[in-house]
């Protein structure tokens, strides 16, 4: 057994959230694959590569069958790939404002052509979003992927919004499978998934709250496994709403926090007080990147500088239930502001709730964690999403059409040094004008049971073909 912290929607969509449960439960596989050191390598192509400035030739594995028995062919590819492109809001590393055509050259062969020079579409096929299911899972009203997937397990069961159950998939392409049956729980708690480790309920257990992990260190027969994430917990400022439209005011509740406090007193340092959208030794950080210092004097400044008395800011902080720690968060910002005179309300609600609100700009501030190799494995589909005019999850609503040239210029680099300085410097604008005020760098802890082999912390993936336990 293991358990997730978040449930796939009623319908599966793979342009969505969806996917990457799919890809953690084993079914999903994509025509690349990020493996745990970060390098890139095949998965359901062989090789790849770029014909032209805008195009480029996948070559597709031929001994490939998806669960239903019908072969993975470039027909059967360009349909699923053609699926994302059409869907009603396409996933940010693969949509028809990136990719202009998909065709078959021949059987085994897939070509892509981008709108623009694109130096990282073989980035973009390893993101879950661009998953391949067979022809059939396209034929309802909404994707089915029982029987249709190539990975290691298929989809035996779905109880909706509680679990998946799976079986091993015999015809593995990539040779045998050592789990026979598995099943993937959505459980919400953090403390309940930690719970049901230690009551030999579940093997796995991702995404540990902090306050379980040493209770779970001083057990017996488990172990918990720690790793920094590309992932950045950040409060959302409304760059579009009066006051937080002047950049002193976002800078001036930039100073108020003390980023190094939060990380000791929320995160009992499990995670770094942020530096920027990224982390530091990250090769996109930029060289020297620090945390803000906080300073109540600085940000009383600020706000004279920018004409706005701190009294008549009265900010509802939105704090999203399934976000680990987030109500302390809010709690902890909420008395740091009013030290500054910043009235701070707190507004609790699942994300699902108030996703709406902060697509459309109905808010003032949010909490928010962000995996910004989540997309794709670069950085270039977070900061596209999130940081463009027309990015479709720029929840700050923030827009420079320098940054959107900046952005625009690293995704046709080939070399991938000036792509990271190009990706430094935008992260080094977006800290300094405190677009959003980073927090803390996290890290994410999983409980694993004795026995279980082949388990490492990715996220894209959880159940592998060579994942067993003890007893099997």
């Amino acid at each position: 057994m293991i358990d997730e912290p978040f449930a796939p929607a009623a319908n599966w969509a793979l342009e969505t959230d969806d996917a990457f449960v799919l890809t953690k439960a084993g079914c999903l596989e994509t025509l690349a694959k990020y493996d745990t050191s970060g390098a890139l390598k095949p998965m359901l192509a062989v090789s790849w590569k770029q014909s032209g400035p805008k195009t480029w030739d996948i070559k597709l594995r031929q001994d490939v069958k998806f669960q239903d028995g019908t072969p993975l062919d470039a027909a059967a590819v360009v349909g699923a790939l053609k699926h994302e492109l059409g869907a009603k809001a396409p996933a940010a590393a693969f949509s028809p404002e990136t990719i202009a055509g998909v065709k078959a050259v021949d059987d085994a062969t897939v070509e892509i052509t981008t709108v623009a020079p694109d130096a990282l579409l073989p980035y973009r096929l390893a993101a879950p979003n661009t998953g391949i299911l067979a022809p059939k899972a396209y034929t309802g009203s909404s994707t089915n992927p029982k029987g249709t997937c190539t990975g290691p397990f298929r989809i035996s069961k779905e109880i909706p919004q509680q679990a998946i159950q799976l079986k091993r998939n015999t015809s593995y392409w990539g040779g045998s499978v050592k789990l026979a049956t598995a099943e993937v729980r959505f459980i919400a708690d953090g403390a309940k998934r930690a719970t049901q480790v230690q009551t030999g309920e579940a093997q796995i257990a991702r995404k540990i709250p902090v306050s379980s992990v040493q209770n779970l260190k001083g057990g017996s027969g488990i172990s918990v496994q720690t790793q920094e994430l590309p992932r950045t917990t950040e409060l959302v400022l409304n760059n579009k709403k009066a006051p937080f439209d002047k950049v002193e005011v976002r800078q001036a509740i930039q100073a108020a926090i003390d980023t190094k406090a939060i990380t000791k007193a929320v995160y009992q340092g499990a995670g770094r007080p942020a530096v920027g959208p990224f982390a530091p030794g990250e090769p996109w950080t930029p060289e020297g990147a620090d945390a803000v210092q906080a300073d109540t004097v600085k940000a009383k400044a600020l706000l004279a500088k920018a004409g706005v008395a701190p009294a008549s800011i009265k900010m509802q902080l939105i704090a999203y239930n399934e976000g680990a720690g987030f109500s302390d968060l809010a709690a902890v910002i909420q008395q740091e502001l009013k030290a500054v005179g910043i009235t701070v309300t707190i507004k609790t609600a699942d994300y699902a709730s108030v996703e709406p609100d902060l697509l459309s700009g109905d808010f003032q501030a949010a909490l928010l964690s962000r995996n910004h190799l989540g997309d794709m494995p670069d950085p270039l589909g977070f900061l596209t999403a999130d940081y463009t005019c027309k990015g479709g999850y720029n929840l700050s609503h923030f827009c420079d059409p320098k940054i959107d040239a900046l952005i625009e210029k690293a995704a046709s680099t080939k070399d991938p040094k000036t792509r990271y300085a190009d990706y430094a410097q935008v992260a080094a604008e977006l800290q300094s004008r405190a677009v959003d005020v980073f927090l803390a760098h996290e890290t994410e802890s999983a409980a694993v049971a004795s026995g279980v082999k082949g388990y490492a912390v990715h996220p894209y993936y959880t159940l592998t073909a060579d994942l067993s336990l003890g007893s099997q």
